[in-house]
């Protein structure tokens, strides 16, 4: 998918899951809120945050609405830190002078601060800062921990045990 794609395929509408961790258990991620209208690069950005939440075995099948706003807020400081350097790059600096003679940080500035303020609200309430992720692990207790310490071992193990439970074909007694 290139940036100026606006189509999604069938299989990045619905809920993405992630493999069975240990216990069987599977994370899912919530489709985007209906009417949310992600363009291409905010739904990028939706599709990037759940991976990573899934990755980290984090629950956030509840937080579509914190992610959306999360994606179009991070798009838009994105962009708006894209101008304010593409004007600082062809005048030097992103200060401008008002009609009054006196000079003061462009309006991009000014955006640009007050999304970041806004985006740094908004990723706790998706688990995607250090602190808030390590609050909802002591939250969550056991559950929110995928120790896997011994899963490879485990899983060797059931697969053994597995093997030696099935019937092995009896075989021929007769000695002709």
């Amino acid at each position: 998918m290139g940036l100026n794609d606006t189509e999604l395929n069938g299989d990045e509408q619905e809920m993405q899951s992630s493999p069975s961790d240990a216990d069987g258990k599977k994370l899912r991620s919530p489709a985007p809120p209906p009417g949310a209208q992600l363009g291409a690069r905010e739904r990028k950005v939706w599709d990037y945050i759940c991976r990573v939440l899934r990755e980290d075995g984090m629950p956030h099948l509840t937080a579509g609405i914190a992610i959306a706003v999360v994606c179009r807020t991070f798009i838009r400081w994105v962009d708006t830190e894209v101008r304010l350097a593409d004007l600082e790059k062809t005048t030097g600096t992103y200060f401008v002078k008002t009609p009054n003679g006196f000079e003061q940080p462009h309006q991009f500035f000014y955006a640009a601060a007050a999304l970041k303020k806004e985006l740094l609200q908004w990723l706790p309430e998706s688990c995607l800062t250090l602190p808030s992720t390590v609050i909802a692990r002591a939250k969550l207790g056991d559950e929110g921990v995928q120790d896997d310490l011994f899963g490879d071992l485990l899983a060797h193990a059931r697969a053994e045990r597995n093997a030696a439970r099935k019937p092995v074909a009896q075989k021929s007694t007769s000695t002709v």
